[in-house]
């Protein structure tokens, strides 16, 4: 069972959010509560509060119902604290792996981020499509190879100027090695920004329909592309549909087509599209809400599917039956909208990038401007004794250089003077992996010093965001801490009630009237079309008789004129199996009532007393249960533990 499932880590999540301003180095004149040795001022408890009550009026009762959760709170992570979980290695770790996370927007060039976003903007209202063809080459490809796979590319790029058929090309043996080739001929379909690697998106973007491009260089290797269309982007569009899928079983799929064809006339005729998605589509998904799909644009449906609904020019417009590989559908527009402003999409924006390619532009520029602030600076006289002491010839040789030079500073970042030492194990470290074909020592060193003094740039700004940044110390705290209370009540609540079988079998014993089924029901909800089928499917099901050989039959005659809902469930979980039962006090078959232009009935098959719940058939309700006790007990524990006196005046005074 995953902690994630566990009751109480909502307060956890209400942890990881209150913690940021409460520590005693922020504490001000009036202290609004002493916990454990720790002080915590009015200020910050204010701040505390508000930040997780934006909407709620500050009442006393408020304040001190939040106050609770929170001495419960910081009682937690003192326990944590002496017991030293704070200073095990797996803690240590974890803590880093997060800051490394939340520390790359603070290092990044926000102002071409910016230009950046604005760019990736204005892209997202226009679409493109594109063939490619690549010629596979790793990132870090000796020049050797890089020059060998080029050549492949520019020769296959000659015979589609040539005129020779690009898709032919791609296809052919010694063409494109993206293997999804043989099926695609090369084509990508419709995207916008974000939806390709962005060296090969801004090339698409930048060229003219029509035009061949490349080679164009991605981690991938290098592609060819020949952009084959240009539009206004289409936004985003809200449907609902009725899938019939083919079941080998029932019909397969002449079935499937008879069937979507008959639902196509019933609709044509007038019939409720959400009553018939809901009486027929196979989407479990999507079935009990009328058939309506999340809002979905360019690229997120297969392409069959999106062209048919983009094709509808109405809301309430419904199409003709569409076939995918999921089978077929008839789809209903409900509702569109246009891409959005750049104010409301800008957020979801520089989120994107920052997971994409150009981030790297928006690094290189931060680089730069951190060494004109710090003064970056060159010890060149180091630099030459260092290219002294390299030996190239088929590699490069293991770098080793005097102990004085060693301790010398090759490079000076603010107040930080790089030793040799360090640029000559940043040397070692990657030498097998350095291509010295047709470099020199000097040429090799320097290009392995720019990217090391980068590396020491970002390095040297990382380890002052706490003082730069107060918003990223009070995250750092909140993490600190949140990953101490999860732990801890890991080992104390959740796994803990999984581990502990004597226990949770005692709070069983102890709780077992409290695990009892209710009456349970095994039934069977028939709808048909009209009175003949209903009459059909009732003197099999009364006889005993096979009612599946019988259903099949009569889809087989009309394909909309029956269909059937199993269910095994207790009482209080379907109010039309709850009504049937309630009728006839037994098993038993209902009498056909006409409900959203069909006969509905229901067979009561099976009826189970209610009875006591084994350990086994309650376990999920018993271990929740025995977490909740398990996490009190353990917070009495603490509050009888460690002294802790709430200040109520200037608790109340807060506003």
């Amino acid at each position: 069972m995953s902690p994630r499932c566990f009751p109480g880590v909502h307060r956890l999540v209400l942890a990881l959010t209150v913690v940021a301003c409460a520590s005693a180095g922020n504490v001000q004149a009036q202290t609004v509560l002493n916990i454990a040795g720790e002080a915590v001022s009015a200020e910050d408890f204010s701040h505390i509060f508000k930040k997780n009550n934006r909407d709620s009026l500050i009442t006393a009762e408020s304040l001190d119902e939040y106050m609770e959760l929170f001495i419960d709170f910081k009682l937690k992570v003192k326990a944590a604290e002496d017991l030293g979980m704070d200073t095990a290695s797996s803690f240590v770790n974890e803590l880093a792996g997060y800051r490394k996370q939340l520390a790359r927007p603070y290092l990044v060039d926000n102002e071409l981020l910016d230009a950046l976003v604005a760019e990736a903007y204005d892209r997202t209202l226009q679409e493109v499509r594109a063939s490619h063809l690549l010629i596979k080459v790793s990132a870090d490809a000796s020049p050797a190879d890089t020059a060998v796979s080029w050549g492949k590319a520019m020769a296959l790029k000659e015979r589609i100027m040539s005129g020779e058929d690009f898709a032919s090309i791609a296809r052919s043996r010694g063409g494109s090695e993206d293997p999804s080739v043989k099926d695609n001929g090369g084509d990508l379909g419709w995207f916008s920004a974000f939806m390709m690697l962005y060296a090969f998106e801004d090339a698409c973007f930048k060229a003219n329909e029509g035009d061949i491009i490349g080679p164009v260089r991605t981690r991938y290797g290098y592609h060819i592309i020949k952009v084959t269309g240009k539009r206004e982007a289409r936004g985003e569009m809200l449907c609902a549909h009725i899938m019939i899928r083919p079941d080998a079983d029932k019909g397969g799929p002449e079935e499937a087509k008879t069937k979507i064809d008959a639902l196509a006339t019933e609709l044509a005729s007038g019939a409720d599209f959400a009553e018939l998605a809901r009486q027929h589509s196979a989407d479990q998904s999507s079935r009990t809400k009328g058939g309506e799909l999340p809002w979905f644009g360019t690229g997120r449906m297969v392409e069959s599917f999106e062209e048919a609904a983009f094709g509808l020019a109405a809301n309430g417009d419904i199409s003709a039956p569409v076939q995918t590989q999921y089978g077929w559908h008839i789809i209903k527009r409900l509702d569109y909208k246009k891409p959005p402003s750049f104010a409301d999409s800008k957020r979801e924006l520089e989120k994107k990038l920052q997971r994409d390619s150009r981030s790297e532009q928006v690094r290189k520029s931060f680089i730069e401007k951190r060494k004109q602030e710090y003064g970056y600076a060159i010890d060149e006289k180091r630099l030459s004794q260092v290219i002294e002491a390299t030996v190239v010839d088929s590699a490069l040789q293991a770098l080793t250089v005097k102990k004085g030079l060693a301790k010398k500073a090759i490079l000076t970042v603010g107040d930080n003077k790089v030793p040799v030492s360090d640029f000559v194990a940043f040397i070692n470290a990657k030498r097998s992996r350095i291509d010295v074909t047709g470099q020199s020592a000097e040429q090799l060193m320097r290009e392995a010093l720019a990217t090391f003094g980068n590396d020491q740039v970002i390095a040297y700004e990382d380890a002052r965001l706490e003082a730069k940044h107060n918003d990223f110390r009070l995250l750092m705290e909140e993490y600190h801490d949140g990953i101490l209370l999860f732990e801890l009540t890991d080992r104390k609540v959740w796994s803990r009630a999984v581990k502990d079988s004597t226990g949770l079998k005692a709070f069983w014993e102890e709780h077992q009237a409290e695990y009892h089924w209710k009456t349970r029901l095994n039934a069977i909800i028939y709808r048909c079309t009209d009175a003949e089928a209903a009459e059909r499917i009732t003197a099999i099901a009364n006889s005993g008789g096979d009612v599946e050989t019988e259903r099949r039959e009569m889809v087989s005659e009309n394909p909309l004129s029956i269909t059937i809902e199993e269910s095994r469930l207790e009482v209080g979980m379907n109010p039309v199996i709850d009504a049937a039962f309630e009728a006839l006090g037994t098993t038993g078959i209902t009498t056909p009532e006409e409900v959203d232009g069909q006969l509905r009935f229901v067979e009561i098959r099976e009826v189970t007393e209610p009875a006591p719940k084994t350990l086994d058939e309650a376990r999920g309700k018993v271990i929740a249960d025995f977490q909740d006790h398990l996490e009190k007990t353990w917070i009495a524990e603490l509050r009888a533990r460690y002294s802790h006196v709430v200040n109520r005046e200037a608790l109340h005074a807060i506003r």
